[in-house]
């Protein structure tokens, strides 16, 4: 698999990312759309061999390195309805942070991963917030359009 690419996926788990087709792939030259054909855990993450829109595949590694810091997107339609009471996390960002006194953190401007939980990065300032449910965030309400925490503004000290 010399076309093969390492990537990162924010899926849970991680190999849920071979079940979404096709990907849209980003990259400086432009994007592109591509099949995962085939994936497999190797060292430390993810290794896909990726498909090309005339049905060929990414088969070298020149190929494979042009698509080196790519951002990997695939059609909403593809994904399924999140359970109750849980959101899929780019669905956070570009949301209001407040805090239970009513504090403004910012808005959700990334999701960050500390190998623990999600964190949210806020701007301006760039508060980072745990996206911890019950002792820091009381609720995502997509409706309203809000994140509410339990902190107040002392927290953001």
């Amino acid at each position: 698999m010399h076309g093969a690419v390492r990537v990162e996926s924010y899926t849970d788990p991680a190999t849920n990312l071979l079940e979404y087709a096709p990907w849209r792939v980003a990259t400086r030259a432009g994007v592109r759309s591509f099949v995962p054909r085939s994936g497999r855990w190797q060292g430390p993450g993810l290794v896909v061999e990726l498909g090309t829109e005339d049905g060929g595949l990414i088969a070298d590694r020149e190929s494979a390195a042009a698509l080196m810091d790519a951002d990997i997107r695939v059609p909403r339609s593809a994904l399924p309805p999140p359970a109750p009471g849980e959101v899929y996390l780019f669905d956070l960002i570009g949301l209001p942070v407040r805090g239970a006194d009513g504090h403004d953190f910012g808005t959700v401007e990334k999701i960050l991963d500390n190998g623990v939980q999600p964190v949210l990065q806020c701007a301006p300032g760039g508060v980072l917030i745990p996206f911890v449910r019950g002792p820091i965030v009381l609720d995502t309400d997509l409706e309203a359009g809000e994140i509410r925490l339990a902190w107040t503004a002392e927290h953001a000290l």
